[in-house]
C-alpha cells in the first residue's frame, strides 16, 4: 500500500532468509492494476481509495496467467503443521474463505435484502483474511454494479467484505472450518484441531501474550492438519437481523 520504506523492505528480506519474496512498486503497481479495470470505473475508484480494494484486486492481478490467486492476511498465525489448505482443486469454480461463526460484516443495513430493483444477495459468516479466488467465477459485472450502489455502502470499511460475501453467492464458494483457522474474537478458543489462528487488530495484544504463553508449553512433533472445507450457505434478512 506504499507504506513500506526501503529500509523496511530490506529488513524483510533479511529477516526472511533467503526465501524469494517480490515487493512490487506501489506507484507503478496502482497504474497496472488500473490499466487491468480500464472500463469498470467503480472498481477502479475502490482500487485507488481504499485499502481494502488493493487487498482484493491486487492478489488477483498480480499473477495474470494463473486462474488461482491466494491471499492471506499478514495477521494469520500457523501453531502447527498442516497440509491441502492451497490444493487448487478445492478453489476451482469458486472461491475460499475463513468462517467467521460470530459476525457478519455487511455494509449494507437488513431492509436492503428487501427493497430495490435488484437486491444484495449475500452469504453467511465468512472473514475475508483469507481469500482464495478461481478468476474465472469472478462475476464482474455483480461487482462493478454494487460498488456504485451507495446507498448499500452505509459502513465503508464492509464494502468489500460484503461485495465478496455477494461475489461468493454467485459460485462454489467454501470455508474453511472456524474449528481450524480461528478468528481471535474475545471468547474464541483453540482446540486440538485448530491449525492456524487470525489475530484480529482490536485482541491481538492480549492473544499474543497467550499464544506466547502457549508456545513454552507445546508438544513436539505435532501431526499434521488436513483442512475441511464447507460450503458457504446464503443468509437472508432473518438471519441477518
Amino acid at each position: 500500500d506504499g507504506t513500506l520504506s526501503p529500509k523496511d523492505k530490506d529488513y524483510i528480506h533479511s529477516e526472511l532468509d533467503g526465501t524469494m519474496v517480490t515487493i512490487t512498486d506501489y506507484s507503478e503497481n496502482t497504474s497496472r492494476l488500473l490499466d487491468c479495470l480500464q472500463g469498470r470505473p467503480n472498481c477502479q475508484k475502490v482500487r485507488k481509495d481504499s485499502i481494502w480494494g488493493i487487498e482484493f484486486f491486487d492478489p488477483i492481478f498480480a499473477f495474470p496467467d494463473d486462474p488461482i490467486s491466494f491471499y492471506l492476511d499478514a495477521d494469520i498465525l500457523f501453531l502447527r503443521p498442516f497440509s491441502g489448505l492451497f490444493d487448487r482443486n478445492q478453489v476451482k469454480g469458486g472461491a475460499i474463505f475463513l468462517k467467521d461463526s460470530q459476525w457478519d460484516a455487511y455494509c449494507f443495513r437488513p431492509w436492503h435484502m428487501l427493497t430495490g430493483k435488484k437486491r444484495p444477495q449475500v452469504v453467511q459468516g465468512i472473514t475475508t483474511g483469507m481469500v482464495f479466488w478461481d478468476k474465472n467465477a469472478i462475476d464482474w459485472d455483480y461487482l462493478e454494479w454494487f460498488l456504485g450502489e451507495n446507498h448499500l455502502h452505509q459502513i465503508p470499511e464492509w464494502i468489500m467484505p460484503t461485495a465478496q460475501a455477494g461475489l461468493a453467492h454467485r459460485c462454489e464458494a467454501k470455508t474453511i472450518s472456524s474449528r481450524q483457522i480461528t478468528n481471535l474474537y474475545p471468547n474464541a478458543q483453540i482446540h486440538e484441531d485448530t491449525f492456524g489462528v487470525h489475530l484480529l487488530g482490536s485482541y491481538r495484544k492480549e492473544w499474543m501474550e497467550k499464544l506466547e504463553t502457549s508456545e513454552n508449553n507445546h508438544e513436539e512433533n505435532l501431526s499434521t492438519m488436513v483442512p475441511c472445507f464447507e460450503e458457504c450457505v446464503s443468509q437472508n434478512i432473518f438471519g441477518y437481523s
